[in-house]
């Protein structure tokens, strides 16, 4: 059923805030983390999902004309997952079961997850402490963290530049993911070390996020919604293993103490990331200042008011590829002494290298094989495989652009 975007973004907005006042304090990492700054994206995530459904059930006629009690379905998982094209995030989806009972329904004998989500958390959760850290590590000027090959391809040269500077570097990969890993650095000045294997296997419960009913209530439209009900369903995130995109919350307070050592150890000025708003990338924010290192965020693709969930970046300097890019990273910065640069994309400006002509001579190749007629000019667009209304705004905003261009 059609949902009024606009509406949906607000209703997330004050339900987070009310998230906020009600239980930010709750739970914290030995560092002093707390678990909605760290969590905020998967939990502003499921929290939209959950939305969805109480928009699309207020719009269905039959509740609209009779509002009134939804019914459980005996023993369904409250929360559960749904299909994505995503390589990286878990899609977890309330069911209607776990509707009902945010709408108030006694759920006695509703698990908190779906079978699905049960055979995926059944991991080991006797080890408790992170593994040892490598033995070779040395002081490094700089430190940085990559979980996908975006964040390598950005950071590495990065690296490259600071090198030839005298300055030494280290790339800490926490990718999950094999095809995500970071290749082996070429150069001498610059080390590699890859996160623990058993670093993001952690699941368990999240303590103090389980609480009695209470009076603390949020209001959904036409709905009240509990916030300690809301509380249980949102744990089930924090008690899943998600890899490095989604750790549960016991794999980031595991991650934490693995990168007090490594920061420890290396003692950098400076730590680098490419995604400074995700778990992962606001826990190492937070660590790296209590180390004493700035934080610099390099921007590893292109921005839209629009596409962006969560407008927020934690690092003090955010590195940014144009002057389009300037006025949201200023508007989204949250460091209170924010600085933003404008330096290019390093993944990007390797094409520039490539020259203009033998860019030209491969594509012609590959579109005008045979007698056939090179085109005059040529548009590429690479993605990722979005949703299809999101690739339609972007296909709309690629073809004003291209219809606003010079000649053919």
């Amino acid at each position: 059923m059609p949902l009024d975007r606009q509406e949906l973004r607000d209703l997330v907005e004050n339900v987070m805030a009310a998230l906020e006042r009600y239980s930010s304090s709750f739970a914290s990492t030995p560092g002093g983390a707390g678990w909605l700054h760290v969590q905020h994206v998967p939990v502003r995530r499921f929290v939209a999902e959950i939305l969805r459904k109480l928009l699309v059930l207020s719009a269905w006629e039959p509740f609209a004309a009779a509002p009134g009690p939804v019914t459980l379905a005996p023993y369904e998982g409250l929360v559960g997952l749904r299909s994505s094209s995503s390589r990286e995030y878990l899609a977890y989806t309330v069911t209607w079961s776990g509707i009902a009972y945010l709408l108030g329904a006694v759920a006695p004998y509703n698990p908190s997850r779906s079978a699905q989500l049960r055979n995926l958390s059944r991991a080991s959760t006797a080890n408790t402490e992170p593994s040892p850290l490598p033995s070779r590590l040395r002081e490094r000027d700089v430190v940085a963290l990559s979980w996908s090959s975006r964040h390598a391809a950005t950071l590495m040269p990065v690296f490259v530049e600071l090198e030839s500077a005298g300055q030494t570097s280290l790339m800490l990969d926490l990718a999950t993911d094999p095809a995500e890993r970071c290749p082996t650095p070429a150069f001498t000045g610059i080390d590699l070390c890859t996160s623990p294997s058993d670093l993001f296997t952690l699941s368990g419960t999240a303590e103090g996020l389980h609480l009695p009913e209470d009076r603390h209530t949020v209001r959904i439209k036409d709905h009240a919604v509990q916030l300690a009900c809301l509380l249980r369903l949102l744990s089930v995130l924090l008690e899943s293993i998600g890899g490095c995109t989604q750790p549960s919350w016991r794999a980031l307070v595991q991650a934490e103490t693995w990168l007090d050592g490594v920061l420890a150890a290396t003692r950098p000025h400076t730590v680098l990331l490419s995604n400074d708003t995700s778990p992962l990338g606001a826990l190492a924010v937070h660590t790296a200042e209590r180390h004493g290192a700035n934080t610099v965020h390099v921007q590893h693709g292109a921005w839209t008011a629009e596409s962006v969930a969560w407008p927020t970046l934690h690092s003090r300097d955010v590195v940014v590829m144009g002057e389009r890019d300037r006025p949201l990273a200023t508007a989204w910065a949250r460091h209170p002494a924010a600085e933003v640069h404008v330096l290019g994309q390093p993944r990007f400006d390797v094409l520039a290298g490539l020259g203009r002509e033998a860019q030209r001579r491969y594509l012609e190749k590959l579109l005008a094989p045979g007698n056939r007629r090179a085109p005059v000019r040529i548009a590429v667009w690479a993605c990722q495989p979005f949703g299809p209304d999101r690739l339609k705004a972007q296909a709309d905003l690629l073809l004003d652009g291209l219809r606003a261009a010079d000649s053919d």
